[in-house]
C-alpha cells in the first residue's frame, strides 16, 4: 500500500515526482534554464557594406580578393573601434557595428557618424595601398533595441532599419536615420532623401544623405550664444602669445587649464576667429575612447593639409612600428616647413587624455623649433598635470592659465545675455 503524504496528490494513485521520474533510476530531472533578463538601450547601429564585391571576385584570384578585403575590413573596424563602437559581426561582405553597447555614451549617434565620415575619408588611402577600388554604402540609424544578460549585441527595429538604410544607399553615400539625424543635427549638413520604402515598414521612411560633417562640434549641441563674459584677462594672455610667436618668431607653448564646461573652448573659438586667414591653423582633439589613437590628434590636424603631409601621417598611423626619434622629427621639420609660410597655430583639445608618447612629440616641436613662428595651444583638464605634473615647467616659451569659473557678477552678466537672447 502507498501512503501519501501532504502535498501528494492522491486522486492518481501516484506519489508527487518531487524532481524524479520514471526511467531516471532516481536521478534529480535537470531544472529548467531561468530565462535569460532582457534590458532596453537606446544605440546607434551602423551597417557598412562593398558593393560590386561579386563582380570583384570574377576578375581576382580568391586569395588576392581576400587580402584585399581583410585590408579593408581592418580599417573599418579601426574607425569604429576609435570612436568608441563595437563591430558585432561580418555578415559577408558588410559590417555591422553599434554604439552604445556595453556602455551607453550622449554622443553616441555622433560617434557613430564621425566613424562613418572618417571610413569613407580613408577607403581612398586603402585603395592606393592594395591597388584595387572598392565603393561602400553605409547607413546608420538610432533606437530602442533588446540586449539579453550576458551577450553583447542587439536586436529590434532600430538594427533592422539601419541596415535598410544602408541597401538604399548609393555607393559611396552615407544615410542616417530621422532620429540619429535629430541627435546630430548641429555636427552634421545633410540632403533630404525621397522618403524610402524599407521592407519591413509599413509607412516610408525619412532619411537624409550626409554631406559633411563638423569634427569640432561638441558631442552633446550646445544651443546658448552669446558674447563672451569675463574672460578678457585670459584672452589678453592668448594674444599676447600669438603676438610674441609672430614678433619673435619662435615657437611657444600655451596651455589653458580648466575644468569640464568652464568656457576653454570658447575662449580659444574667440582668439582663431581674431586671426583671421592670417595663420594655418592644425587642429586636432585627444581621444579618451579606441585603439591606436597615441597620434590621433596629430592626424586630425595635418589631414587637411594634403599631400605635404601624406607620407607623415602615414607614419603617425603606424605609431609604434616608426622609430619615435626619427618620427618626431619628421613632425617638427613639416611644422616648420608649414610656418615658413605663415605662422602656425597647433591646436590640440582635451590633452588630459594624451598618450606619454604624443606629450614627448610635444615637448620635441617646442623645444627644438627654433626660428619658426608656431605656437602649441593646448587645452586640458586640470588632471593633465597629475600625469605630467612637469607640463610645460622649466621653459621660457610656455605659460599656463587656469581658467576658474566665472564670478557671481560675471555670471548673472551671462545669464542677462542669455535671457535676452533670440527666441
Amino acid at each position: 500500500m502507498v501512503e501519501f503524504s501532504s502535498g501528494e496528490s492522491p486522486s492518481r494513485g501516484f506519489p508527487r515526482a518531487s524532481g524524479r521520474g520514471p526511467g531516471t533510476c532516481g536521478a534529480p530531472l535537470p531544472e529548467a534554464p531561468a530565462p535569460l533578463r532582457q534590458t532596453r538601450k537606446i544605440v546607434t547601429a551602423l551597417f557598412c557594406d562593398v558593393t560590386g564585391s561579386t563582380a570583384l571576385g570574377e576578375e581576382l584570384d580568391p586569395e588576392v580578393l581576400r587580402g584585399v578585403m581583410n585590408r579593408y575590413f581592418a580599417v573599418i573596424r579601426g574607425s569604429i573601434e576609435r570612436h568608441g563602437g563595437t563591430v558585432e559581426k561580418f555578415i559577408g561582405d558588410a559590417v555591422m557595428a553599434v554604439f552604445g553597447i556595453p556602455v551607453v555614451r550622449e554622443d553616441d549617434a555622433l560617434r557613430a557618424v564621425r566613424a562613418a565620415w572618417e571610413i569613407r575619408g580613408r577607403l581612398p588611402e586603402v585603395a592606393r595601398e592594395v591597388g584595387v577600388t572598392l565603393r561602400f554604402r553605409t547607413g546608420v540609424n538610432t533606437g530602442p533595441v533588446l540586449m539579453s544578460e550576458g551577450e553583447n549585441y542587439a536586436t529590434g527595429d532600430a538594427v533592422n532599419v539601419a541596415a535598410r538604410l544602408e541597401q538604399a544607399a548609393a555607393p559611396g553615400e552615407i544615410v542616417l536615420g530621422e532620429e540619429t539625424l535629430r541627435l546630430v543635427r548641429d555636427a552634421v549638413t545633410v540632403r533630404p532623401l525621397e522618403r524610402l520604402e524599407l521592407k519591413g515598414k509599413s509607412a516610408p521612411v525619412q532619411a537624409f544623405r550626409l554631406e559633411s560633417v563638423d569634427p569640432w562640434a561638441p558631442g552633446v549641441a550646445r544651443h546658448f550664444d552669446a558674447a563672451m563674459v569675463g574672460r578678457e584677462r585670459e584672452l589678453r594672455l592668448l594674444r599676447e602669445s600669438w603676438d610674441r610667436v609672430v614678433r619673435e618668431s619662435g615657437c611657444h607653448l600655451f596651455t589653458l587649464l580648466g575644468m569640464a564646461g568652464v568656457g576653454k573652448s570658447r575662449l580659444v573659438t574667440e582668439l582663431i576667429a581674431g586671426l583671421g586667414g592670417e595663420p594655418h591653423v592644425l587642429r586636432g582633439r585627444c581621444l579618451a575612447y579606441g585603439e591606436g589613437i597615441t597620434f590621433w590628434p596629430l592626424v586630425e590636424a595635418l589631414t587637411p593639409v594634403g599631400d605635404p603631409a601624406r607620407g607623415v601621417i602615414e607614419r603617425l598611423r603606424v605609431g609604434g612600428a616608426a622609430i619615435p626619434e626619427e618620427l618626431f622629427l619628421e613632425v617638427r621639420r613639416l611644422l616648420q616647413s608649414l610656418s615658413a609660410e605663415r605662422p602656425v597655430v597647433l591646436y590640440i583639445d582635451d590633452l588630459q587624455w594624451a598618450e606619454t608618447m604624443l606629450l614627448d612629440l610635444l615637448d620635441h616641436v617646442i623645444d627644438l623649433s627654433r626660428g619658426s613662428p608656431i605656437l602649441v595651444l593646448c587645452i586640458a583638464r586640470p588632471e593633465l598635470l597629475e600625469d605630467r605634473p612637469g607640463w610645460g615647467g622649466g621653459k621660457l616659451n610656455a605659460q599656463t592659465v587656469l581658467l576658474e569659473p566665472l564670478g557671481a557678477q560675471a555670471s548673472l552678466l551671462l545669464l542677462d545675455q542669455l535671457g535676452n537672447g533670440p527666441g
